[in-house]
């Protein structure tokens, strides 16, 4: 399990570089239509929970686990699906995991982004969670705007968690996402 997560700790951080400066070195002034970081509670980032199935909407990655097909969705967490009968399959649940972009399952052990943590928990027959494990900031994806090649207001961690990016109007950005 700890060269798993290791994996999936380098993969994130590989796939996370990012300068600060344009590529031309440039910093610019003046008005920029720039990502502004939309801050929120440690508490609530953290927050993984069960709820009743809902529809599917903005799905990501898709993948099976024996009789179970996952549906990741965007910022949000992902349905879990019983496909024993793929011409009926049963939306069972949704697992609410804020700031999910990826999610993958491994004898039974569930590992999921949490914003900028990864954590690996499991679930029982009952839908009550069990975290096993949580690695706090292993992931850089929340100090970062989604898109590539915009300006940005620079994160500041005394605000709190990066929850979400807005796009605004910003008075000279100090960060380049290339």
């Amino acid at each position: 399990m700890h060269r798993f997560l290791l994996f999936i700790f380098l993969s994130f951080i590989l796939s996370s570089c990012y300068d600060d400066e344009p590529t031309d070195g440039q910093i610019p002034s003046g008005t920029f239509e720039a990502y502004v970081p939309v801050y929120g509670s440690i508490t609530e980032s953290q927050s993984i929970t069960i709820s009743d199935s809902r529809p599917i909407r903005n799905p990501g990655k898709i993948f099976t686990y024996n009789d179970l097909l996952v549906v990741n969705i965007l910022g949000e967490g992902f349905h879990v699906i019983d496909n024993s009968n793929p011409a009926s399959p049963q939306n069972l649940f949704f697992i609410n995991v804020p700031g999910n972009h990826d999610v993958a399952i491994k004898d039974g052990v569930i590992y999921a982004n949490n914003y900028s943590d990864i954590v690996a928990f499991t679930i029982n027959q009952d839908r009550e969670l069990n975290i096993l494990k949580r690695l706090d900031n292993a992931m850089h994806n929340g100090l970062i705007p989604p898109e590539s090649g915009v300006y940005f207001e620079c994160v500041d961690p005394e605000k709190g968690v990066v929850i979400g990016w807005e796009k605004r109007e910003v008075e000279d950005p100090k960060c380049f996402k290339p």
